[in-house]
């Protein structure tokens, strides 16, 4: 780590709603798809790429990342998801993948609507991150960029550096689709 760099670790968030139930996990890194169907997810097809990093800036391989997220009416593909908001009968909205040798993941998706919670607070679009390192598991999610919920949402609110929870829209688009960047900072890895 170089001195004049400071890194924090990435802020945790709650495991719920929904984690993913095991017989509904998908292991590949497209989620816009599933497999043997013929059709493609509804909403916005993003990519978000980063890369899983210690506090001294070294990669994480082979961290595991368990990824979920509601559709983009706001419904997650939970049992339990009582939400009225139709389901999208071409998206799983979750999967279980792996960092590359050097850290990095790439996932390519919807971006997930906004839901509401209670009648004064509306989630704002999120993804949730499960990461499980060598030595250390974190729980995070990872929120969108100029997003006007992101202000009045509790959760984002609470976190220490709730800055570090919301992606950057990536520098060089290399594809028509938006693409979003978001690195996660554990303590060793």
């Amino acid at each position: 780590m170089h001195a004049t760099e400071h890194r924090q670790r990435t802020p945790d968030q709650i495991l719920g709603p929904y984690f993913p139930v095991p017989r509904g996990a998908f292991t590949g890194t497209d989620l816009t798809r599933i497999e043997g169907g013929d059709g493609q997810a509804q909403g916005e097809i993003i990519e978000i790429a980063g890369r899983i990093i210690n506090l001294d800036g070294e990669p994480v391989r082979g961290a595991r990342l368990t990824i979920w997220q509601a559709n983009s009416f706001g419904r997650y593909r939970h049992p339990n998801d009582r939400n009225v908001a139709p389901l999208d009968p071409n998206f799983v909205g979750c999967t279980r993948i792996r960092s590359n040798d050097d850290g990095s993941y790439v996932v390519k998706t919807i971006k997930p609507g906004a839901y509401s919670v209670s009648p004064d607070w509306m989630r704002p679009p999120h993804i949730h991150f499960e990461v499980q390192g060598r030595c250390e598991r974190l729980v995070t999610q990872m929120y969108f960029p100029g997003e006007p919920l992101n202000e009045r949402d509790r959760l984002l609110a609470a976190a220490l550096r709730p800055d570090l929870l919301v992606a950057a829209e990536a520098e060089l688009q290399k594809t028509p689709r938006r693409v979003l960047t978001f690195d996660i900072v554990l303590v060793r890895g």
